[in-house]
Formats: C-alpha cells, structure tokens, sequence
C-alpha cells in the first residue's frame, strides 16, 4: 500500500468514530506526522479538537507509548519527504488533511486535523 493510501486510510478511520472511540497510538503516530509537516511545511494551525485528542491519549497511553508513537509519525513524514522531496510531501498532507479557507471550504469537526498556511 502506498503511502498516499496508507494516509486516506488512516484519514477515514479517524474520521468515522467520535474523539472518545479514537484509536490512540495510530492516531498519535498520525499527530506526530502531522507536526513534523506543519514545521517542514509552514503549516500554521491544527484544529483544536484534534491537539485535544492527541493530549487525551498521549495522556492515557503514558510517555512510554505515546512518544515513540510520535516519533513514529515524524520520521514517516521525514520518509515521505526524502522519498518524494518536501515540497510535495507538504502538498499531499495539505491535499489529504488541509483547510483551504480561500476555498471556502470548512474543516469538518470530524476529520483529524485542520492546517491551513499563513496568509
């Protein structure tokens, strides 16, 4: 499976259950990629609910769990971006998990993170 395919995946499984049915150390893995993006990509925001989510699980599965999980998902990304090159790993987490404000198109409360670029 692609990694493109590996992230909608992801993606929908996070998006089809409440914050509470979350599955916590992918949803971490997921987050700690996603960071890793908004310092790459110049990334300037994270929808709320989804750093919420992220604390509550980074919370319940402890640092021993919860941070290499991170740390997973940041060198994913850092996969990503050798492989394909940054500026277009930064284009598919924007095309897979962004907010396109001048679109007019709102994040759904549903989707793991909203990120949007400055300007």
């Amino acid at each position: 499976m692609t990694l493109a395919a590996r992230l909608l995946a992801l993606a929908l499984v996070l998006a089809c259950g409440p914050a509470g049915a979350v599955e916590c150390v992918g949803f971490l893995r997921m987050h700690g990629m996603l960071r890793r993006a908004q310092a790459q990509c110049a990334f300037e925001r994270f929808n709320p609910e989804s750093v919420d989510t992220a604390r509550r699980c980074y919370e319940h599965l402890g640092a021993g769990t919860g941070a290499p999980a991170m740390r997973a998902g940041a060198a994913e990304f850092d996969r990503m971006a050798d492989l394909r090159g940054v500026r277009a790993a930064c284009a598919l987490i924007e095309r897979h998990f962004g907010y396109q404000e001048e679109r007019g198109v709102s994040p759904v409360a549903r989707l793991p993170v909203a990120m949007a670029r400055p300007g």
